[in-house]
C-alpha cells in the first residue's frame, strides 16, 4: 500500500520538474532583459538631462 502511494506521488510530481525548470529559466531571462532595460532607461534619462540642461 505504501509503495503504491509513493509510486503515485512520484509519477505525479516527477513529470512536473522539467516544466518548472523551463519556467524558471524563462523567468531568469526575463529578469535579465528587465535589468538591461532599466539600465538603458536610466542612461537615456541622464543623457536627456545633460542635453536639455535639466
Amino acid at each position: 500500500m505504501e509503495t503504491e502511494i509513493v509510486a503515485l506521488i512520484l509519477g505525479t510530481v516527477l513529470p512536473l520538474y522539467p516544466v518548472l525548470f523551463v519556467i524558471n529559466q524563462r523567468i531568469g531571462r526575463y529578469d535579465e532583459v528587465v535589468e538591461e532595460f532599466k539600465k538603458l532607461r536610466d542612461e537615456h534619462g541622464h543623457m536627456m538631462e545633460a542635453l536639455h540642461g535639466g
